[in-house]
């Protein structure tokens, strides 16, 4: 085991699962495949994320009971972290118009759910945080 846990994963806020499926083939399938598959992709997510949040608290709490620090990124760090993907990911949207595409709207997605988040989330979290370590 590392003798350190870094944390926040900066890269990847929290997991998701993703398919990609040719455009051409989707098409042909009947409708009620392409429902099929959505339903279950849906389903996969939302089973995937549910173990991931129920399954880390007691994964975190195992890794410091084993002697591992947990210690958070600096934040020069993180910081750099985010410019360099930021700079990779302007890099590739200028050489590949696809990549550009999905990643401005991926980007504009994000902003507004930052919006919401940092309205009802993070404001309901930082209370039941502090009312937590109050007791």
């Amino acid at each position: 085991m590392a003798p350190y846990y870094y944390y926040p994963g900066w890269w990847e806020g929290g997991p998701a699962l993703q398919f990609f499926i040719n455009t051409e083939k989707w098409n042909s399938l009947p409708k009620n495949y392409q429902a099929l598959f959505q339903t279950a992709a849906g389903y996969a997510n939302g089973d995937m994320l549910a173990k991931y949040d129920a399954r880390n608290p007691g994964a975190i709490r195992r890794l410091a009971q084993a002697g591992a620090q947990l210690r958070p990124f600096p934040q020069e760090v993180v910081e750099a972290a985010y410019k360099a993907a930021s700079d990779l990911y302007t890099e590739i949207s200028a050489k590949n118009a696809d990549f550009k595409k999905l990643h401005d709207s991926y980007m504009a997605f994000r902003s507004e759910e930052y919006l919401w988040w940092q309205i009802a989330d993070y404001s309901f979290d930082t209370i039941m945080i502090r009312n937590r370590a109050r007791g």
